[in-house]
C-alpha cells in the first residue's frame, strides 16, 4: 500500500486568494482533512483563522482534535485566531466573537471582526489559511442570499488583498447533504479547488470515497483514495 502524502500535494500549487471547497456527505469523515489541512499550514510557519458558525467553541475544539489541530495550544501559541458566531463569552483574546447576529446583522459583524486580525495578528507577512465551518451551517442559520453575497464579496475582496501583498487561502466546508444542488453547484463553480468525501457503510465494512476533483495547476490530475474499516463480529450480548 503506498504512502499517502499530504493531501495539499495533491491539490497542486495553492494561489494566493485560492479556494478549496471540501465537501462532504453526512456519513463522511472527510471533514477532518480541513483540520489537517490548517495544521500543516501553520507547522510550515503559516497562521490559521477558523470562522465557526457551526457549533459552541468547546465542541469546536473536540472535533478539529480529531483531525490534529489543537485550537487552544495553537491559539495561545499567536498561530491560530477563531472568529466566533456565537453568543459565548470565552477567556481567550485570540477569538474574536461576532455575537448575536442575524441575516441582516451577520454580514457587517463578521466583515468588523475580519478586518481586526491582520494588523493585530501581524498577518501581512505570514501566509494565512482561513477555514469556514461550516457552509451547510451558514446556510441553515442565516440562507442563500447571506451566503451568496458574502462569498461575492469574498472573491472582489480577495483580489484587492493579493493586490496589497497578502497571501492566503480558503477551505470551506460543506455538508452537502444539508444544502440545495443549486447552491453547492455554485460552490464548485467559484471554487479552485475541490475535494469530495463520502461515506458509505455497506454490509460488512464502512467505506470512504476521497476524491481531488479540481485544481488550477497545470500538471493537476483528478486522484481518488479509499478507506476501508472493517466490522468486527462480537455476540449480540455485548451490544444489546
Amino acid at each position: 500500500m503506498p504512502a499517502l502524502k499530504s493531501v495539499k500535494n495533491y491539490l497542486g500549487e495553492i494561489v494566493p486568494a485560492g479556494i478549496l471547497l471540501l465537501s462532504h456527505n453526512q456519513y463522511s469523515l472527510g471533514w477532518r482533512i480541513g483540520a489537517r489541512l490548517v495544521k500543516e499550514e501553520i507547522e510550515a510557519g503559516g497562521f490559521g483563522i477558523i470562522t465557526n458558525v457551526a457549533i459552541p467553541f468547546r465542541k469546536l475544539c473536540m472535533r478539529m482534535k480529531l483531525g490534529g489541530l489543537d485550537i487552544i495550544k495553537e491559539g495561545e501559541a499567536g498561530n491560530l485566531a477563531v472568529i466566533n458566531v456565537f453568543k459565548e463569552n470565552l477567556p481567550y483574546d485570540f477569538v474574536y466573537s461576532v455575537g448575536d447576529v442575524d441575516a441582516n446583522t451577520f454580514i457587517p459583524k463578521y466583515v468588523e471582526a475580519h478586518k481586526k486580525l491582520p494588523q493585530e495578528r501581524g498577518l501581512k507577512n505570514r501566509r494565512v489559511v482561513h477555514a469556514f465551518v461550516t457552509l451547510s451551517t451558514l446556510y441553515e442559520r442565516f440562507g442563500e442570499e447571506t451566503m451568496r453575497q458574502l462569498f461575492m464579496g469574498r472573491l472582489h475582496v480577495g483580489e484587492r488583498l493579493v493586490g496589497r501583498g497578502f497571501n492566503f487561502w480558503d477551505i470551506l466546508i460543506v455538508n452537502r447533504d444539508s444544502i440545495p444542488k443549486n447552491i453547492h453547484s455554485w460552490m464548485i463553480s467559484i471554487s479552485d479547488y475541490v475535494i469530495m468525501t463520502q461515506g458509505i457503510l455497506k454490509e460488512n465494512e464502512f467505506v470512504e470515497d476521497i476524491a481531488i476533483i479540481k485544481g488550477v495547476s497545470e500538471d493537476f490530475k483528478p486522484t481518488v483514495f479509499q478507506i476501508k474499516t472493517p466490522s468486527t463480529l462480537i455476540p449480540a450480548e455485548r451490544i444489546y
